[in-house]
C-alpha cells in the first residue's frame, strides 16, 4: 500500500457516489413525503 493514485481515486470515486446517492435517496423521500401531503389535503 504505497499510496497509488489509481488506489486513491477510486476510494474517492466510491465515497462521491455513496453520498450522491444517499442524498438523492433523502431528496426523493422529502418529495414522495410532500406529494402526499398535498394529496391528503
Amino acid at each position: 500500500m504505497n499510496g497509488d493514485a489509481v488506489f486513491w481515486g477510486s476510494i474517492v470515486t466510491v465515497v462521491i457516489s455513496v453520498v450522491i446517492v444517499i442524498y438523492l435517496g433523502f431528496k426523493v423521500s422529502k418529495l414522495i413525503k410532500s406529494d402526499a401531503e398535498k394529496h391528503n389535503s
